[in-house]
């Protein structure tokens, strides 16, 4: 159950005026539909990841003063949108499921340095959200592809569905060891293959089902998460057992508001309740 807001009120001095619908976007922002070219749609994102992403030098935009938002109409989109520091990458469906990313890597977040250390322990302040994601990426040699998102705090994954794996590392294969990750956030994710944390320190998920749940270094936590591992306390590498905290249900929850647009062009903010 949702409440939907068309459209806001700005209050000045006690004076309300309307805002326009569909909103006038700042610069930092773009709105792409399927009827854009995807080679416009490749290079807009592209040229945000040359500026706040990237590992050369390390942590290629940290301290960046830019900001960018891709806000994607629902359909289906065959780019790779690259998510550097300070970017937001939401899908405007009403459902995750009505924008679609059909690329080999889709939206994914790589480490922001390409070292064992600091690997991804810098790899902050960056989100996505409403979409689904087809990648099918061999981010692990071996190991049946999907989609990526080697982050640490700051940088939250909500409202996504992962059709195949998702890996939230990065895995060096010719030290053959994975690089230090630090930390983050899964909400309203549906991964039907196996969410695979390797180095990551700590992890939280809620509200979340996936398929299966591998490796984990010091804690990671589950909330309300279908298909997450039992408890278990402390890790024991002969036993390949991980430290594992599950709560069965999260007892209140103030979800995330979303921004979507429908088929007239008109965008809503939703409450879920």
């Amino acid at each position: 159950m949702m409440l939907r807001i068309f459209g806001c009120l700005l209050v000045v001095q006690g004076l309300a005026s309307p805002q326009p619908n569909p909103p006038t976007w700042p610069s930092s922002v773009r709105v792409f539909g399927v009827e854009d070219p995807v080679g416009m749609i490749q290079s807009a994102v592209n040229e945000a990841y040359r500026i706040n992403g990237g590992q050369s030098p390390s942590d290629h935009g940290q301290f960046s003063s830019e900001r960018f938002a891709f806000l994607f109409k629902p359909g289906h989109y065959n780019v790779e949108v690259p998510v550097g520091y300070y970017t937001q990458v939401a899908g405007l469906g009403d459902s995750p499921t009505d924008v679609v990313f059909t690329s080999s890597k889709g939206v994914y977040a790589e480490e922001s340095s390409r070292s064992i250390s600091p690997g991804s322990l810098d790899t902050f302040w960056r989100a996505a959200e409403g979409f689904q994601t087809d990648a099918d990426f061999p981010w692990i040699i071996g190991q049946r592809g999907g989609m990526i998102w080697a982050v640490s705090q700051g940088a939250n994954l909500r409202r996504a569905v992962v059709t195949n794996n998702l890996f939230l590392y990065e895995f060096r294969p010719i030290e053959k060891a994975a690089d230090f990750a630090s930390g983050g956030f899964l909400g309203n994710v549906l991964v039907k293959g196996t969410a695979d944390s390797g180095s990551q320190q700590q992890f939280l998920t809620r509200n979340s089902e996936v398929g299966s749940w591998a490796s984990g270094v010091w804690n990671m936590v589950f909330v309300g998460t279908a298909g997450a591992p039992a408890s278990h306390c402390g890790a024991n590498p002969s036993l390949c057992t991980h430290p594992y905290t599950t709560v069965e249900a999260a007892p209140v929850i103030a979800e995330k508001p979303f921004i979507a647009i429908d088929a007239a062009g008109k965008y809503t903010l939703n409450v879920p309740s």
